[in-house]
């Protein structure tokens, strides 16, 4: 699993740089689904340790890399797309939410070998799909527009506003991916089956998609910053009910909270991301705010969470993931009224 977010922590940070480099997302994109899909499908024919460590590199690399060049291919295509993101998006929290119920099944049926077909049939499916999709191409890619290097990277890694979006996303994304992996555990540990674990997950994915239907609806009534204070909030109260839960039901009822918190966190830190980086660095900034928040997050945090959850208990590692909660929606408060602040003095 660490080589896993290693290699997608180095996938993303570098597939970003080759699109605003080359101009291009579309492009780039076909070629990684192709190099992800054969590695999968190798995976599950591999017999050897180190043939599958490797594999597993390779395949983290290109999978975190295609997900986050699939949503700047939305948001950089045109206005129109970019306002229906997270709209879009939700069609991604119901496929998800629908395989987990399928192909746990069909697994069961035809064994683990079946998925690297199954990847290659729906690897072709989408790109066949996108095959005539127009690219993402930018004002800032014209040849006489301003070159991609390393300083400007640089540059972006000084840009304020960017850092500080940058930490509030790694504390909620850390919080994301240990109460994920420690309600599976409380299940199990409250007597729960492979069954509940399904409905968890299952009620997790659908309840994104109420909230991401109705983003657009969201961003006209209410600023970027101010969704990312609710986000933060319910980060806050589903990690500290977590703490206190004793049961499977009350877990599985916790999950509905992902609609207030996961759910927003999707499509607020594509608008505030592309809101705060240069027109020229625009693929670069997600995939490397995705690399640092989503990636680096979930090998730190479930690295050490696991420590500490030995060390002092899982009750005691998610008080302490509370008081980063905290700290997030205190941050999140600063950088909504910083925001307000920018754009005031903007319209004066």
């Amino acid at each position: 699993m660490s080589l896993l977010y290693f290699s997608g922590v180095l996938g993303q940070s570098i597939s970003g740089y080759i699109c605003d480099l080359k101009s291009t997302i579309k492009k780039v994109h076909f070629f990684w689904m192709l190099f992800l899909a054969t590695s999968i499908f190798f995976f599950f024919k591999a017999n050897h340790t180190i043939h599958r460590g490797i594999l597993i590199l390779i395949i983290g690399f290109f999978q975190s890399s295609v997900m986050v060049l699939l949503d700047s291919w939305t948001l950089e295509s045109n206005n129109t797309l970019k306002k229906n993101f997270g709209p879009i998006r939700a069609f991604g929290s119901v496929g998800w939410g629908i395989s987990t119920l399928i192909i746990g099944k069909i697994i069961d049926s035809f064994g683990w070998s079946i998925v690297g077909i199954l990847y290659i049939f729906f690897t072709s499916l989408f790109l066949v799909i996108t095959y005539n999709t127009k690219d993402a191409k930018h004002e800032n890619h014209k040849k006489d527009g301003p070159s991609i290097t390393v300083s400007n990277l640089k540059l972006l890694m000084r840009n304020k506003k960017y850092i500080h979006l940058l930490i509030i996303f790694f504390i909620l994304y850390m919080s994301f991916h240990v109460i994920g992996m420690f309600s599976v555990i409380l299940i199990e540990d409250f007597g729960g089956t492979k069954a509940h674990i399904g409905v968890f997950l299952l009620v997790a994915a659908l309840s994104e998609v109420p909230i991401l239907l109705s983003a657009n609806k969201l961003m006209y009534k209410f600023k970027p910053s101010q969704l990312l204070i609710v986000s933060s909030a319910f980060f806050l109260i589903r990690t500290l009910l977590t703490a206190f839960s004793n049961s499977v039901v009350f877990i599985i009822l916790l999950s509905i909270l992902q609609m207030l918190s996961f759910s927003i966190l999707i499509f607020i830190s594509k608008y505030l991301i592309d809101e705060v980086s240069p027109d020229n660095l625009k693929t670069s900034s997600q995939s490397i705010a995705m690399a640092i928040s989503g990636g680096l997050s979930a090998l730190v945090s479930l690295n050490l969470s696991g420590y500490l959850a030995d060390s002092i208990g899982i009750r005691n590692l998610l008080f302490l993931l509370t008081i980063l909660c905290a700290a997030a929606l205190i941050l999140s408060i600063r950088y909504h009224l910083s925001y307000s602040l920018y754009i005031l003095k903007k319209r004066l």
